[in-house]
């Protein structure tokens, strides 16, 4: 009986994986990987509590390279933009409201920060999104900002404060330039009009 059972298992596993890198493969296109190729593996092993399958992300981000393991392969920036397909898709057919994405721009820049700053937008029009992240690009897309400061003196402190008007555009410009000058502020204005 636990046999037939894990035959079954295997069987969906191997239907939903078909789906689920297809639909990984084409979100990793709109994230400013459209070469990436991207297929979910299932191999038999010895039949365990989790099952008689062992199931690997591959990934294969150039087009000359074969499909390697996730894990080994990827740069932190091809994890962000494969956990932010991931979490796109399942939010998509979720009972979920709020999904949180904690520096998912991690190992990002330029185009592929603009392209995950908008599957933001898109995704914050079924959902309540909150976003820990140090982009002003992403930062800039938000209806709300809260700006989250720790100190360690005799002990560690963490304030958060709502940031509203100027104090909005200081802190995107002090992400984007690293200080607040002219250049920073005019460029977070322009970030937050666009």
């Amino acid at each position: 009986e636990l046999t037939v059972l894990a035959a079954q298992i295997t069987e969906n596993r191997s239907n939903y994986a078909q789906v689920l890198s297809i639909l990984i493969q084409d979100k990793l296109a709109v994230l400013e990987l459209p070469k990436a190729r991207f297929e979910i593996r299932i191999t038999p092993k010895i039949l365990s509590s989790n099952g008689a399958d062992n199931v690997e992300f591959m990934i294969s981000t150039n087009v000359s390279e074969d499909l390697k393991p996730l894990a080994k392969v990827a740069s932190g920036g091809e994890i962000s933009r494969v956990m932010l397909a991931i979490k796109s898709i399942f939010a998509q057919n979720d009972e979920i409201d709020t999904v949180i994405f904690d520096e998912i721009d991690t190992g990002i820049s330029g185009k592929a920060t603009q392209s995950v700053a908008d599957e933001m937008v898109e995704l914050s029009k079924s959902h309540q999104i909150i976003i820990i992240t140090h982009q002003a690009i992403i930062a800039s897309k938000a209806d709300k900002h809260f700006y989250v400061r720790k100190s360690q003196a005799d002990e560690t402190k963490v304030e958060v404060y709502v940031l509203t008007g100027d104090n909005k555009i200081k802190a995107i410009a002090e992400l984007a330039g690293g200080t607040i000058n002219e250049q920073s502020i005019e460029f977070a204005k322009s970030l937050i009009e666009t």
